[in-house]
């Protein structure tokens, strides 16, 4: 073993590790990491944090002395996986930045059993992969006769990118009316650099009945987007509002709900347009459709209710036209 391998392993040279007998010292000073402290405990890339750092001298006789503290983080020996994942990529440099001060303390002595405590604000780079990062403390120290002594000890940081969404406008026919199933859809993106699970979209709210009340997306990646499309049948006149429920989980585990609430007019339950004889009305031209009469009552109700209903489903086909072309429209403004 080589002096830099013994110094690395906590061991001095044998020239400066004996007493004359050619023995290795007995009863050397060590230090560990009895603790440390993260606040906030899940960094966010972009952000501040504090690192407080206790170091321990464990042995019960010998104090260390000249100690220094070196902080080192280097993304050089961490796995490189694919970039769709939540986790570090291999990359030189650093990810932590010390705000106001240097990655190096100094401390002039620790007494046998005794601990001491450093203090450090650090800054995590914004464009960060969120992952679990390691970080290298290098303790460079002496003991009461002037043998060095160095030890590595290595501390875990989990970081977290900033998870965010966007929503278009909750998109409604303008025309519903009582009893006639009307879609209801909405956009989302995922406009932060984290990648999201577990998303789930609900439709709620009181007035109406739903079909397809709510849709499991799953995961969405940072930069891609999903649709939610809904039916929903009024049950009464007058002003219906609801709300489209978001919930996912974030890249730690935490979960996010957000809220888009969405509110419409509803007419009454169409029967047919007719006039005061109860002749049919073109919803179209507004003129009074003739109705042949052929001496049968029964054979005239029937023609007519024919013709009413024949309104009726042109009157839908015209609505539904009118959404399609409203919701094309729309999607070329998003596109633009």
């Amino acid at each position: 073993m080589n002096e830099a391998e013994n110094l690395y392993n906590g061991q001095t040279n044998t020239e400066n590790n004996t007493q004359g007998t050619g023995q290795v010292m007995k009863n050397q000073p060590k230090l560990i990491i009895s603790s440390y402290q993260i606040t906030p405990k899940i960094p966010k890339a972009g952000e501040n944090f504090d690192l407080s750092i206790t170091l321990y001298n464990t042995n019960y006789e010998n104090g260390v002395y000249n100690l220094k503290m070196t902080l080192d983080q280097s993304l050089e020996d961490v796995p490189a996986t694919n970039s769709g994942e939540n986790s570090p990529l291999t990359t030189k440099g650093t990810v932590f930045v010390p705000v106001d001060s240097s990655n190096t303390f100094y401390s002039q002595a620790i007494y046998p059993w005794q601990t001491t405590t450093k203090d450090i604000t650090l800054n995590v780079l914004p464009n960060a992969p969120a992952g679990n990062y390691i970080m290298n403390v290098l303790l460079e120290y002496e003991d009461a006769d002037g043998n060095q002594y160095q030890e590595k000890e290595n501390i875990g940081i989990a970081v977290v990118q900033k998870s965010e969404i966007t929503t278009s406008e909750v998109k409604l026919d303008s025309d519903a009316m009582v009893n006639a199933p009307t879609g209801v859809s909405m956009d989302i993106y995922n406009t932060g650099k984290d990648n999201l699970t577990t998303m789930m979209v609900k439709i709620e709210g009181d007035g109406f009945t739903t079909e397809n009340d709510s849709y499991f997306i799953g995961n969405l990646q940072a930069g891609d987007q999903e649709s939610f499309q809904a039916t929903i049948t009024p049950e009464k006149e007058g002003e219906l509002t609801g709300k489209i429920v978001i919930s996912y989980e974030d890249s730690t585990g935490q979960t996010h709900k957000e809220e888009k609430e969405f509110k419409t007019e509803i007419a009454a339950e169409m029967a047919g347009d007719v006039d005061e004889n109860g002749n049919p009305i073109d919803p179209q031209t507004g003129e009074i459709i003739e109705v042949p009469q052929d001496g049968s009552p029964m054979t005239s109700k029937f023609l007519i209710g024919g013709i009413i209903l024949i309104i009726i489903i042109i009157i839908m086909l015209v609505r539904h036209k009118k959404k399609k072309n409203k919701q094309k429209e729309e999607e070329l403004t998003i596109d633009e």
